[in-house]
């Protein structure tokens, strides 16, 4: 298996030191995480794209009970294999020196990756005039520590953005259960009408039969008076 581990050695085999490859993957995950969290779409051109896709709430079973399980609304990555990476991938270790992503092969000429031999060899062919080299406009400038106040900036917004979506989602859930009870109460409002109709209309058969039988009785009364006087 390969980890951060393994990866930063491969690209310190390619001539960056160990501590910048480790640094550089930490970073390139770190960037990839804070994108996906605040929403955004991460795509790399011929390897993928990373997106954060919402999943609505659903019921699931418990697999050693088989009881039902609530599962609320939440938000997950996903990853969408690009065309070269797929046929990388087909092809097998065969084409692993092959394609877009495999062209660089040596790091030791990028600044800030080399190692220590790489470094010697830029001071002795660094000039030797009497005007000492400029120091990098990033230093000079203190636009690192900018670029750095402003990178913590867009996190804490990528944070802030991802606790609003949670917030949000906690509310659409919960007028979901409030619309839920809701509906529940007024089918059982329901349920109790009807029952209260129904046995209005059992008393008022009770009754019309009652008032039915004392009229029979009469009827019945009169019908054998008749008869005894007419014997």
């Amino acid at each position: 298996m390969v980890g951060k581990a393994q990866i930063a050695d491969r690209i310190a085999a390619r001539g960056a030191t160990r501590p910048a490859a480790a640094a550089a993957v930490d970073a390139v995950l770190d960037e990839i995480t804070a994108a996906l969290a605040s929403g955004e779409r991460v795509t790399f051109t011929g390897f993928g794209t990373f997106e954060a896709a919402g999943r609505g709430a659903r019921t699931a079973r418990n697999p050693r009970t088989g009881e039902p399980l609530e599962v609320p609304a939440t938000t997950v990555a996903r990853f969408r294999p690009g065309a070269t990476l797929r046929a990388r991938v087909a092809g097998g270790p065969g084409t692993a020196g092959t394609g877009t992503h495999g062209a660089v092969a040596d790091l030791s000429s990028v600044q800030g990756l080399g190692g220590p031999a790489q470094a010697g060899a830029s001071a002795e062919a660094a000039p030797t005039a009497d005007v000492a080299p400029e120091a990098p406009a990033t230093k000079a400038d203190g636009k690192t520590g900018t670029t750095t106040a402003a990178r913590s900036d867009a996190t804490k917004v990528r944070g802030e953005k991802a606790d609003a979506k949670k917030a949000d989602a906690k509310k659409a859930d919960a007028k979901k259960a409030d619309a839920k009870k809701a509906d529940a109460k007024k089918a059982d409002a329901k349920k109790a009408d009807a029952k209260k109709a129904d046995a209005k209309k059992s008393d008022a058969k009770k009754a019309d039969a009652k008032k039915h039988g004392k009229k029979q009785a009469k009827k019945n009364q009169k019908d054998g008076k008749g008869r005894g006087k007419k014997s």
